[in-house]
């Protein structure tokens, strides 16, 4: 196999596993303009937090406000916490998962083979 069709072969990979983590997530980028940009900076400063930590931080605290709000949420938001268990065995300090726990939501069942979320 020469150097030219193994790059092509591990282009071709690499471009297939971008497809397939592209069809699991949507990324958002916000630029926000000077004026928010210099208030998100003071804000963060004042705080002791990350200008991302705070935008991070008030999005949990929306989407758990926003998927608690309704019994129709609730698969979605099992599927979610059982997805992030499986992924990384907790749910993420400040997410939307772990204030949804905080509420008593949800309750995470720890101690059993598979740690399953229950309503």
């Amino acid at each position: 196999m020469s150097i030219g069709i193994l790059s092509t072969v591990i282009q071709a990979i690499d471009e297939a596993q971008m497809e397939a983590r592209a069809e699991q997530h949507t990324m958002v980028n916000v630029r926000p303009g000077e004026k928010v940009s210099s208030m998100l900076d003071l804000v963060a400063e004042l705080s002791g937090k990350s200008a991302t930590g705070l935008v991070s931080e008030a999005l949990s605290s929306h989407l758990q406000t926003y998927a608690a709000a309704s019994f129709e949420y609730a698969d979605s938001i099992m599927e979610a916490a059982e997805q992030a268990l499986k992924q990384d065995g907790m749910l993420q300090p400040g997410s939307a998962l772990e204030l949804l726990e905080k509420a008593d939501v949800i309750t995470v069942q720890t101690g059993l083979k598979d740690k399953r979320p229950m309503l």
